[in-house]
């Protein structure tokens, strides 16, 4: 059975997700984590990608990325999948594939939603037990948002430059709300669309879609449909 397309309109908001063969380590030391950042960030800059977010751990790479293009996602991956890999072999004298296969991704409601997932992805370092606090984590975007190391090649969330007037205001506000810790209910919403592919939107920016984007969503029932009386 083929594979349904993936979903990769551009100006929609995605959270993208690059995972380790067997959930085998992506990045062994900092140099590693270091090299795929500048590839992904340099091939993002090239292919038309705004990247938003991300968190680089041990054996994922999460990403919060709107894609200018209808091919900008695929394009940045396929790049960093020759550059970086490449690269990687070589260094760890090893051969084959890197990934688990197809990146993961899907699109969120950016205004109701965009905020919570960026911060979950800069959560997560410590979230996994990396570090003591995500703000100890050097590979994510938090220190940015922070304005404690600016990284030019992000562009900031439409929600998150909403937060304040000047960098100042947008920095000290959202130090503020990351503090807060999420609720399960947002990492439940974050694992189900990663494993599904279905977005995370409220019901009035599905109701807004056409009929034949909406059945894309609708969860079918699993098995043979029943049969109706005129079925043969």
């Amino acid at each position: 059975m083929a594979r349904q397309a993936r979903d990769a309109r551009p100006g929609r908001t995605y959270h993208l997700v690059q995972r380790g063969h067997d959930r085998a380590e992506i990045f062994r030391d900092d140099q590693d984590r270091k090299s795929y950042l500048e590839s992904f960030l340099q091939a993002s800059v090239s292919f038309g990608l705004r990247v938003h977010a991300f968190s680089l751990l041990k054996s994922e790479a999460h990403w919060l990325v709107t894609p200018q293009r209808a091919d900008a996602m695929a394009d940045v991956v396929q790049q960093v999948g020759r550059s970086y890999v490449r690269r990687f072999n070589s260094r760890w004298s090893r051969q084959g594939t890197l990934w688990e296969g197809r990146y993961r991704a899907y699109w969120i409601d950016e205004p109701a939603f965009g905020l919570f997932v960026q911060r979950a992805i800069e959560c997560l370092p410590a979230r996994e037990g990396l570090c003591s606090r995500p703000a100890d984590w050097a590979w994510s975007s938090l220190a940015s948002h922070l304005g404690q190391m600016p990284e030019p090649r992000l562009t900031a969330l439409p929600t998150y430059w909403a937060m304040g007037n000047t960098p100042f205001e947008r920095e000290a506000k959202y130090s503020g709300v990351f503090d807060q810790a999420l609720a399960e209910d947002v990492w439940e919403n974050i694992r189900r669309g990663l494993s599904s592919g279905r977005p995370w939107a409220t019901e009035q920016l599905m109701a807004s879609l056409s009929a034949e984007e909406r059945a894309r969503w609708v969860r079918r029932p699993r098995g043979r449909p029943s049969k109706g009386n005129g079925e043969l």
